[in-house]
Formats: structure tokens, sequence, C-alpha cells
């Protein structure tokens, strides 16, 4: 172990230090009368600057990792004219755009055609010749060559410039490759998730500089993180450009030089592979009707459209088998690059893996990169292709989407003209319309999109010059060739789609896309450049389902967004262009969307200077909805709310976000506005005391993600809200005071031990009235208007609300999506928004409930709770029955069927030592969603602490009242699970309640369907080891309830 982390250690540059010298900086810093931080560290400067190749702090920005004397190809800038500098910044330029042309000196950076990637490689190339970094910031600003060559020189003729004039070049040649993908990655260590899998295929940067397609390569790796694959290809160009230029020593790994080979004109390519057509299909088989389908093949399933039509493939069609080709090692590999795709986007199923077959292959290569067996094979079965595949950069050139957009082409339609006509459905874009991209603003105002019109290559040309935006120029190439095959015979199917980046029904999300970038860094923010509000938000599962040519476009207005970010909780508005981008200026390249702002301000005149569109877009649609009269667009509201949550969820945010806040008067403020009321009444200082101890505690001492924070803030809100509507019912209705609560029924115990089942059980019973998730979370609805009176509690009632109106007030959004249920959240505790539900909910409306402290690690707001023998939770009671009144003056029931384990109460019947595993493990899974860091060890200890105390209190209390013990019956769990209806049974026995037939029969229903559904679910693992307990610690703090002779099954 600590050889391993010495050889670590020593890969990263860091040499530790001795025991003598760390006892020596201690002692320095013991004397020291002044606090101090210290840090002692020896380095090895030139390996341990290598991680920071890319973007160095700057301390470390001002050391030099190589000598001046080093590199004789340096430039010497202290003697260099501005003019040179220019020639060779041009010079430069040329080489990574690959233009033919040689540049104008005058020419911002964006025009010279340089994608995200080439900027990284402009940026790198010019560090290389002149030992000047440019900073991100200024290429933010999209100089031209003439602006970067007066920067450089100022920098280093400025006292505080670079440490040498001369290039500071970090020298590869002599690198593991460990130490190269430190050098490369950021932060540094992420170079373990990559360094198995490197090694393991390739021996030694020689081998890895030997790679002609290094895309194809990385792809194989498995790496799909957008950001290490963009800085990892772009040090493997240049790892393979400084192995091409060494010495003939290196010559049989030497890349062939660059040249400026002319790029053709996306027209010139379509009037080459239209030539290059050889389909004749009078030789080949008649396609397969549609019915007979069997075998489909698929590119693109591991993309973000793929992957979701692969769902949507298999699930249309229970015995059609989908080929996927795959850049993968092998058939694994294949399919586990599926499965995580899958995954990611909410629509994996597992039995999918009987109807997929995983081909590793690479369709912009010949025979779609497979072996001539194989692609003989797949000719002959292939009923349907779908050529999803390809490469969506809005930033990359038309040189660098030539290949996998346009060339490849060609190799698809020889598929489907081989041995049999194959039917061949290709997604596109809409994008290629300057209108559509322009969002029909300034000058394309008036212009409509018709589905078989086709933009020319005139307006294409204008708007979209090939070296600086190809993408849509590639789908237009791709579009025209396979027109040309139409026309010779294949049946050709082209889909038009607009940069959709949400699926409906999942939220899923795509994280790469613009406008998730643009999402993330306005929330970031917390305000977003007025224009940019319509975003897309077509979803891709539906136009997945439709597999049309067709795209609706809405237009969402500054107003849309800014109301529907508030229902979520975010402090969200609409602002100047220029006042967003002064903000991701001022955060730099943490922000996602800084990469995209050379873009942004191409495009600024059209997305945010112009007046904001009201009407929906003018794309004519009429094919689809002929052939699917009753298909239709879901709420956008509901797309973007969905998506939101589901970015949420997956941490697309970073904690720091200036659109969230935790801060009890912001909640009490925002909940005024919805609810249009004031007051809380005569209780406001006992409702909001326990809200800032909380949002202390919450801040100095727990460590909460941008999740923990909002579910938070909406939590706090929506009760807040509900306490107002509350009181309003209190002073229109007094009579609500005047609710009697009559000798409920109360299921308490140690924590997982079955009293969820016991209660869902009894609450079959219509006699018994318990109180219901949604009922508690909103009482008086969202929005305060569900005013019920006096319904009845039988299921007829409640099936009767279910289908009314007033279900969506009862079940508001909050209730769903607070719950943010998992497989894994449901394998651990049975919950819905219309099942029964603890009386924890109803408790945290007052803040005075231990619950709270299990969804968040709030040291000082537990000790709060803890003081005076609990005080503060007994002060809740009061609180707890005036809810149950409300709830009462609605629905009416004979009795309360109430269940909480924190009530104090025991009738527990199963060994402490598995239920604590069990409830530590449901605490963990609930603050690893909330907090950024959860400490097993210390959860473990505090929930134990918290436990026994609540069942020693509870066994104190039956000790000192034995007048109560008629009111009291002791259930065992072995015998609750074992036989539940006899276990009521005695229940209702005990407590002289009548068991009516009726009831005895819903509960036996209730007991199969709830087997049913427990054994779909997957079983929930847990140890006490997981949370660092021991049977030993739990049974010396229960050790009083050992003891106690309660369970006659415990030993």
């Amino acid at each position: 172990m600590a050889a391993g982390l010495r050889q670590h250690i020593d890969k990263a540059g860091m040499m530790g230090i001795s025991n003598e010298l760390g006892t020596r900086v201690l002692l320095d810093v013991l004397k020291s009368p002044q606090q101090a931080v210290v840090c002692a560290q020896a380095l090895m400067w030139r390996k341990f600057l290598r991680r920071y190749a890319f973007d160095p702090p700057p301390f470390f920005s001002d050391v030099s990792t190589v000598t001046a004397a080093t590199f004789s190809t340096a430039i010497d800038l202290s003697s260099i004219s501005k003019e040179a500098l220019v020639e060779i910044l041009v010079d430069v330029a040329q080489a990574v755009s690959g233009s033919a042309e040689k540049p104008n000196a005058a020419t911002p950076l964006i025009d010279l055609g340089l994608d995200s990637l080439g900027a990284v490689e402009f940026r790198n190339s010019v560090a290389e010749k002149t030992g000047v970094k440019l900073p991100q910031n200024l290429m933010f600003e999209n100089p031209s060559v003439e602006d970067i060559a007066e920067y450089i020189l100022n920098r280093a003729k400025s006292p505080d410039g670079t440490s040498s004039t001369k290039g500071t070049l970090v020298d590869t040649l002599q690198m593991t490759i460990d130490q190269w993908l430190m050098s490369v990655l950021v932060p540094a260590e992420r170079y373990a998730l990559y360094v198995d899998s490197l090694t393991a295929s390739y021996g030694s940067l020689t081998e890895m500089a030997a790679v002609e397609d290094i895309m194809s390569a990385l792809e194989k790796l498995g790496i799909s993180v957008s950001e290490d694959f963009d800085r990892l290809n772009v040090a493997w160009e240049e790892l393979r450009d400084a192995y091409a230029s060494r010495a003939e020593a290196t010559a049989a790994v030497r890349r062939k030089p660059r040249l400026a080979v002319r790029v053709p004109h996306p027209k010139e390519d379509v009037e080459s592979l239209i030539g290059q057509l050889t389909i004749d299909v009078h030789n080949v088989e008649p396609p397969t009707l549609p019915c007979n389908y069997r075998i489909a093949l698929l590119t693109g399933a591991t993309g973000f459209v793929g992957r979701i039509q692969l769902s949507v493939l298999l699930e249309a069609t229970k015995d059609l088998e989908v080929v996927c080709i795959v850049r993968a090692k092998d058939a694994n590999h294949a399919l586990d690059r599926i499965r995580q795709a899958c995954k990611e986007a909410k629509c994996w199923k597992e039995e999918y893996c009987s109807r997929i077959r995983p081909l590793p292959g690479d369709f912009t290569l010949p025979n779609l990169g497979l072996e001539e067996e194989q692609l003989e094979e797949l000719s002959k079965t292939v009923d349907v292709v779908y050529h999803t595949g390809g490469d969506v950069n809005l930033l990359s050139n038309y040189a660098r989407l030539r290949s996998s957009n346009v060339l490849c082409i060609l190799g698809i339609v020889n598929f489907c003209t081989r041995h049999r006509l194959k039917p061949l459905h290709f997604a596109s874009t809409l994008g290629q319309f300057p209108a559509f991209f322009c969002e029909f603003t300034g000058a394309y105002q008036d212009y409509r999109i018709t589905e078989d019109s086709r933009p020319t290559v005139q307006e294409m040309d204008a708007f979209y010059p090939p070296l600086r935006m190809g993408y849509p120029w590639s789908k237009w190439a791709a579009e025209l060739v396979l027109c040309g095959a139409r026309d010779k015979g294949l049946p050709v199917f082209i889909y038009r789609l607009p940069n959709t980046y949400v699926a409906y029904s999942t939220g899923y999300t795509n994280r790469t896309d613009y406008a998730t970038a643009l999402m993330v860094s306005t929330i970031q923010e917390g305000i977003f450049p007025v224009g940019c509000a319509a975003a897309p938000l077509t979803p891709v599962d539906i136009i997945c389902e439709m597999l049309v040519s067709n795209s609706v476009y809405y237009a969402t207005s500054r107003e849309h967004l800014e109301i529907w970010s508030q229902e979520l909780g975010l402090a969200y508005k609409g602002a100047n262009v220029d006042e967003f981008l002064a903000a991701v200026k001022a955060r730099g390249p943490e922000s996602p969307v800084f990469k995209f702002v050379p873009l942004m301000q191409f495009m600024r005149k059209y997305w945010f200077d112009s007046e904001q569109r009201t009407d929906d877009f003018p794309i004519e649609n009429k094919n689809i909805f002929e052939e699917l009269p009753n298909a239709k667009w879901p709420d956008q509201r509901d797309v973007f709310k969905n998506s939101l949550l589901y970015s949420v969820q997956s941490g697309f945010f970073p904690k720091n976000s200036k659109a969230i806040r935790v801060d009890p008067e912001a909640c009490l403020e925002d909940a005024k506005r919805m609810s249009g009321l004031d007051s809380l009444g005569a209780d406001h200082d006992y409702f909001m005391q326990p809200l800032h101890i909380l949002k202390d505690s919450l801040l100095q001492e727990s460590n909460p993600s941008f999740c923990g924070k909002l579910a938070m803030f909406r939590t706090v809100r929506q009760q807040l809200m509900n306490l107002m509507y509350m009181e309003k019912m209190r002073i229109q209705h007094p009579e609500i005071e005047q609710q009697e609560i009559k000798e409920p029924l109360i299921i308490v115990g140690l924590n997982r031990t079955g009293t969820t089942f016991l209660q869902n059980i009894m609450a079959t019973d219509i006699s018994n009235r318990s109180a219901r998730y949604c009922e508690m979370i909103a009482p008086y609805g969202n929005n305060g208007d569900y005013c019920q009176k006096g319904l009845s509690n039988d299921p007829e009632s409640w099936k009767h609300v279910r289908h009314t109106s007033s279900l969506y007030l009862r079940v508001p959004t909050v209730a769903c999506t607070q719950l943010a249920l998992s497989e894994e959240w449901i394998s651990i505790h049975a919950q819905s928004a219309e099942l029964p539900e603890e009386d924890f909910v109803m408790l945290e409306h007052c803040g005075r409930c231990y619950s709270i402290c299990t969804e968040f690690n709030v040291p000082s707001y537990r000790k709060w709770l803890y003081a005076n023998d609990f005080q503060e939770m007994k002060n809740a009671y009061r609180f707890h029955k005036r809810f149950l009144q409300h709830l009462q003056y609605q629905r009416v029931a004979d009795r309360w069927l109430l269940k909480m384990p924190f009530h104090l109460f025991t009738l527990d019947a199963l060994d402490p030592k598995d239920t604590l595993a069990s409830w530590a493990s449901l605490v963990r899974c609930a603050q690893q969603s909330l907090l950024d860091s959860v400490n097993p060890a210390e959860l473990g200890k505090l929930e134990l602490e918290a436990m026994s105390s609540m069942i020693n209190q509870a066994l104190d209390f039956r000790a000192s009242r034995p007048e109560l013990e008629d009111q009291i019956l002791d259930v065992q769990y072995k015998e609750l699970i074992e036989n539940p209806l006899d276990t009521v049974s005695k229940i209702y026995s005990h407590f002289k309640i009548p068991l009516t037939e009726q009831a005895r029969l819903r509960m036996a229903e209730f007991c199969q369907e709830d087997k049913k559904t427990r054994n779909k679910l997957s079983k929930h693992q847990y140890t006490l080891e997981d949370v660092s307990l021991t049977k030993a610690m739990v049974e010396e703090a229960f050790g009083q309830y050992y003891t106690s002779g309660l369970c006659k099954y415990l030993k």
C-alpha cells in the first residue's frame, strides 16, 4: 500500500518530505506568534508542472519547465518584429484550420474556421513557438491574429511577463504514458481513469504516435467525457506531430507532414459522391415489407438521438433484432457502451440484450469497419437501415466533419444496395436552413420552411462559410447524395430534426449540447440573456416515436422561463446579453458555455439582439399529422421542468450557482408571492425560528449539493405556503378548530421494523383514516384551491377525486418531484404520492422533527432539537393536532391511524442489529442525493445514538406509566410478516374495534398486490459494516431493550 502510494506521488512530481524536515516545519509553525498556513513540499518541477500543460494556476505559470536553450526552434521575442510574428501566427492558423489559403491577419479567429478543438490546438501551438500561453479570457474575446501578436509582444516586454522569451514546450518525447496523461488532463488525477486501458492497448507513446485515426482510438478506449475527449484528441495530435518531426531514429512512426491540402467545397463533394453511385436496383432483391422486418441496422446507437431511437425500435416491435455498429474493442465492450448510454438516458431494460447485436465497427471506414464475411452476412439478412450516427458539433468546420457526416454516406448506400434493397432512414437537421438557425428573426422573420424545400448554395455560403460552420453543410451535402441514391431506386426517408437536447418522458438532457451548456451557465449566474428563451424544447423521444421529418417549434418567451423557474424554486431572470457575457467572462472556463461564446457573439444579432419572436416557428409539418392524426406535442412547461430536474439529479449544476438560495426569509417572500397571502398567523416566530437555525447549521456545518439546496428551498417554500393556506381557512372556517381527534391508533417502533407494511394493511379499512402523502405535502393544493368538506374515506370517494381536476391540486407537482424516487429508494421504503405516509411530513411544517436530521447532516440543529429532554419536539404536538383537524375537516373517519417511529413509543419486535443497518442505509441514500459528501462512520454513530435514545426513552415512559399498558399492544415482527391478517385481527380485538368482512377482504387483496410489487424490486442490500458499526456496539446501545423481554423471538 505504502509503496503504491509513493509510486503515485512520484509520478505526480512530488517527492514528499523527511520526518526531520516535517518536525522542523511543525516546530516553526508552533513558535510563530501569528496564525499562518505553511506548506512544505519537495517538488520535481519539470514533472509536477506537466499536469498544468493546458491551464496552469497563476503562481505556477511563472515557473519555467524547460530552460530557454532547450529548443532551438523557439522564437526570440526580444528581437522579432510584429510583422514577422504575424506571418508566423498566420502560418500556424492555416495549418491548424487545414485551409489551402493563407488567412488575413485581421480576420477574427472564428472566421478562420477554428472549432473548439482547433482553438485549443492553436493556443498550444502558439505556446510552443513563442513561450507565451494565451489566456482563456483573450480567446474569449475572439481576437484576430494581429491582436494576438500584439498581446504576445506586450507580454514579452512587460516586467510580469513570461519567465523567458524563448519557448517552454514540455518535452513529451521523454514521457511515459501515465506522465503524458497527467500533463494533458485537468485535474491531473483523472489520468487514473484511463491509464490502464491506454497502457493495455499501447505499450508506449511511440505506439500511440503511430495511430492515424485518433478519434476512433479514443472511442474504442471508452472515453465518453467530452472535455477529456477534446483534450486527449488535441494532445494526441500534438504527440503525433512531435514524433513525426523527430530525427531519423523515429522515422518508422513518422506521420506524414501536415500539408495545406485544399478541402473541396461541399457542392463539389456532392457532385463527386453522386458520380460514384453505382446503383442497379434490377440486380438486387426487392426490399422486405415493413410488416416482415426482422433485423434492423442502426448507426449512432450511443449518440443522443440514437440511444432513444434504439429503445423506441425495441419497444415498437417485440421480435425485431437491432444490429448496432459501435466503435469498440469487442462485442462486449460495444454492448457495454450501448447499455451505459441508454442508462444515462433512462431508457434501458436489461431484456434488450437478447435483441441487440453489438458489432465493433466504424461506419466512416470502408465496409463499415467490418470484416468482409461480416459485411456479406449482414447485407443478406438486414431488412432496414437507420443511419443516425454522425458528428454533431456546431463549432467544427466542414473539413473536420467530411469523413463522419458526408463521405461515409457512400458506404451506407452501398450496403443498402448489396444483395437486397434496404430502405434507408436518415436523420438530418433543420439547422441547414439559416432561417431556422436564426430562429426566424431579423431578415428571416417571414421565411417559411416546407417539407420539400432546401436552402440554396448562395444563402448557405453567405451565412455558413464552410471554414467556420461545417455541420449544416455536412447534413446538406448528405441529403443531396441520398436524394441522388433515391433517384436511382433506393428507398430513402429523410427526417430533418431540430437541435433537440431533451427527452420529455424522462427529462434526459444532453450534457454536451450548446443549449445545456447555456442552461447550466445561466443558472450558475442566476440570469439568462434575453433572446435565448427560444431554446429548443422539442423532445427527442417524441420525435423518435414519430420517425418523421417534423419539427413544430413553439416560441418560449422570457416570461415563460422566469415563471417556470420560479415554480421550481430558482431565482432566474432575463438580462441583457452583455451582462450575461460579462458574468461568464468573470467566471472563465468553469462556465460550461465559455467555449461557445465566439459562436454566441457571431449569432448575436439573431439570437439576442433581434426582437423576441412570439409566434410558432413557420415550419410545415403536415405529412406527419396526416399519417398520425392523434400525434401531439407535450406542454413546453413540462418538458422544461423534466429537463431541469434531470439535470439537477445528474449533478449538472455547481452548488455555488447564483440561482439557488437557502434563506428562510427568501422562502417566505416567495411563498407569499406564489400564494397571494401574507400571514403565518400568531405563530409566525414559532414557525420561522427553527428555519433560521437549520439554515445556519446547513451552510456552516454541512456540505449541501445544488440538489440539496434546491430541495430545501422548495420544501420549505411549500410548507410556508401550506401554513398560510391553513391560517386563511382557519379564519374563514373557525369550526375547523372544533374538530375532535378521538383516540387515534398510533403505530410506532424502531425504524425498519414493518411499521409501514402494517399501516398500509390497516389503512385499507375505511374506518381507519390515514394521512396520505399528497394531502400532507399540500393540504389545500398547490394554489390553496382545494377546499373540500366532509368527504367520505371509502375507496370510491378517493377514486372519484382521482378522476377530477382536483387530483392535480392534491397530488401537486411538488409532491411528485420532491419524491424523486429511484428503484433503490423504493426497495428501501415504499412511498407514493397517494399512499399513507408517516406523520413526519406534518411535523416538518413546524420545523421540529428528527426526520430533517436524516436528510441533512446538521449538528447544531440536532442539538437544538435534543435540548431540555427533546422539549422542542414535544412542542410540535400542538401543531400536529392542528394539522389533523384540517385534514379531518376535509375527509372524515371513525379514527385516525397514525404512524412514525419518532413518536418515541416502542412496540418493536425485531433485532436492532438488523433494523439499524437498514435504517442507516435509508438515511445514507437520502443524504447522498442532497449532500456533496457523506461520512458513513459519522452517520452510523449519530443514528445509533438517536435510535437508542428514542427506544430507551419510550421504555422509561412505559415503566413509569403502568396504567397505560392496556392502551399499548406489542406486535411481533415475525408474526406480522408470516401472517399479517391474524396479526391485524389481534390488534382489532385488543382495542375492541370491529373488523368487518369487507375490511378483511381489502386487507387480503392488499397483501397479495404488495407481494407482487415487492417481488419486482431488487432486494435492498445493507450491513452494519457499511456505516462502521458492529453487533457489539448495537447490543451495548440497546441494552435496555434487549433485556426488556418485549420480543419473545429475540435472544
